[in-house]
């Protein structure tokens, strides 16, 4: 080589890593793949045993560092790079550590799906090791997948786990502290404050000040549940003693997340003060940062509508509601583009979750699929199905759908590919639920006129959704999520469309939408037996739905179940109508 040459040298990761945290604020998305290409190539290479942790340990921090700026999506990659280069070099505790970032990164991106799949393979993998605390953080951080899908039922249910893991686990644990915080926020949010407040006093008692140098915001959000807390249950001057601890930290730690929770804490002792003037400024600040974080815009647009009706101002309440409702139902849309997006850059998940997960699911769905699928087809199945876990602690009510819509049009009259179309296309009829609003979902008892306008337009985001496409089924879908609530007589929504005017494929799913929902007891009404169905979707025959088409249904359930050997009378409800569903799923010579 001669003089005048000059010779490159290329950075290590460390130096990578290093050159580029401090640029994370400024860097765009495009700017951001540019910088973290070259981790990714290094990634893709095989690491020596004295390279892996620390390497390991930079990537996950920094991965952290791009959660804490609201920029999971723009993560992931480099989370996954990691998930393959643990899964290379057959290293347990990296996969691990790795599939758990995953799926907090995936959670954050609204994929709930694929989050829940990383953290069933965590599970899996912190039972190998024999870990009941590793085992107790993630049955953390499957509740927190569910919070960010919005049911909060599902959420509490995986916090009480998480802390049996810990139970008899000596001196401070960390994942015994997370859980207590993330439960006292769901017991918040079902309404059950007294239970709430005394989980988060519980966390109080067991955080220690490493807890807080580990993560500040934990901290930030665990002050601002107990504030809620104990304004809900009457104690407004003990609330307010928190409020000084919540400014110090948030200086510490000014991400707008940290800014986001710290201001809806101060606004919440403002309400309850009387200031209501300065708390609702204060919350319009809140929410314009919030729009940058997609996870805690929901419980921001909630707290508000709740917040203005806790302080009497129900008139107010509806309208900031109607408001702020408009933001969902843009995000949610947005948000499912940005998923799709994302989703191409990369296959699902390696290695399953769970055996009988994976085998459920493979039960559920069809493994039939007619040749040119579309690109993101699988996809926006997950985007449905996190959609559906919102009124649905199974998430399959887009599937048990599709099966049933699938029978009916065959039985129908409709060729057998074009039935199998239908079915496919009705998976995915609920996909705009996610632009419905959490304190819609979460309110207690009947929704007033405001609140129903809102959920309607959940048949419009859908459409949205899955608008731009020329591929035939997501046409049928676009066509199904819009006018599946349309009614026979022409007084549904939300074209008013009736009669034969309203496409076939959404009056078929319109019959075995309904039916679902009566059969599971999802949507506020009590579940009830597969006969009982039957006879209400007569009741609706000629106004609600399509006679014949109600007509067709009744004998399609009549004939499997007694082929079945299935009693629709009894009780037993959705153990019987599972195996009715699955029946249905069955391949019976569709192509």
């Amino acid at each position: 080589m001669t003089s005048d040459q000059e010779i490159r040298i290329e950075p290590s990761i460390p130096e990578l890593v290093q050159q580029l945290e401090p640029r994370l604020p400024s860097l765009d998305r495009r700017e951001l793949a540019d910088a973290t290409a070259p981790l990714l190539a290094r990634l893709q290479e095989r690491l020596s045993p004295s390279e892996s942790g620390p390497v390991s340990d930079l990537i996950l921090s920094l991965c952290r560092r791009l959660y804490d700026h609201a920029r999971s999506g723009d993560a992931l990659p480099l989370a996954r790079a990691l998930l393959a280069q643990a899964i290379l070099t057959d290293d347990g505790a990296l996969e691990r550590r790795a599939s758990s970032t995953c799926g907090l990164l995936a959670a954050d991106t609204a994929d709930i799906v694929g989050a829940i799949d990383y953290q069933c393979r965590t599970l899996a993998l912190s039972r190998a090791e024999g870990s009941r605390i590793d085992q107790g953080r993630t049955w953390n951080n499957i509740g927190l997948a569910f919070l960010v899908a919005g049911n909060y039922e599902l959420a509490v249910t995986c916090y009480h786990r998480a802390i049996a893991m810990v139970e008899d686990e000596p001196g401070p644990v960390y994942g015994r502290y997370t859980s207590f915080l993330n439960l006292a926020h769901a017991l918040y949010q079902i309404g059950e404050f007294d239970e709430g407040l005394r989980f988060g006093s519980l966390a109080l008692e067991a955080a220690t000040p490493s807890f807080t140098e580990r993560d500040p915001y934990a901290a930030i959000l665990l002050r601002r549940n107990v504030v809620r807390l104990l304004i809900a249950t009457g104690r407004v001057a003990e609330a307010g003693s928190h409020l000084p601890v919540v400014a110090a930290l948030v200086e510490r730690f000014r991400t707008p997340r940290a800014q986001v929770a710290a201001a809806t804490t101060r606004a919440a002792w403002e309400l309850a003060t009387g200031h209501v003037d300065i708390a609702l400024t204060r919350l319009d600040e809140a929410l314009g940062r919030a729009r940058q974080v997609p996870s805690a815009l929901h419980d921001t647009l909630s707290y508000v509508a709740r917040a203005e009706e806790a302080a009497g101002n129900t008139e107010r309440a509806l309208l900031r509601l109607h408001e702020l409702s408009e933001h969902v139902y843009r995000l949610a849309i947005n948000r499912a583009r940005q998923h799709l997006d994302l989703s191409s850059l990369f296959d699902a998940p390696g290695r399953g979750a769970d055996h009988a997960q994976e085998q459920a699911r493979a039960r559920l769905v069809s493994h039939l699929r007619p040749p040119g699928e579309p690109e993101d087809w699988k996809a926006l199945q997950r985007l449905a199905i996190a959609a559906a876990l919102r009124m649905d602690s199974t998430g399959w009510h887009g599937l048990r759908v599709g099966a049933l819509a699938k029978a009916l049009a065959l039985a129908s009259g409709c060729v057998p590919l074009e039935a199998l179309e239908i079915g496919l296309a009705a998976e995915l009829h609920d996909i705009g639920l996610a632009s419905v609003p959490e304190a819609i979902f979460s309110k207690q008892g009947t929704m007033n006129d405001v609140e129903r306008r809102l959920f309607e337009k959940h048949t419009d985001a859908g459409a949205e959704i899955l608008r731009d496409d020329r591929h035939p089924r997501i046409l049928m879908a676009r066509e199904i999520a819009k006018y599946h609530h349309a009614r026979w007589d022409g007084t549904g929504y939300p074209a008013r469309v009736g009669g034969r005017f309203i496409p076939l494929p959404a009056r078929i799913c319109a019959v075995a939408d309904a039916y679902d929902e009566m059969v599971c007891g999802l949507c506020g009404g009590p579940a009830i037996t597969m006969d009982q169905a039957l006879e209400k979707l007569q009741s609706g025959s000629g106004t609600r739905f399509d006679p014949e088409l109600v007509t067709c249904f009744v004998s399609v359930i009549r004939d499997e179940t007694a082929d079945r050997g299935i009693d629709p009378s009894t009780t037993a409800g959705l153990e019987s109508f599972q195996e009715l569903v699955l029946s249905l799923q069955e391949d019976r010579g569709f192509l």
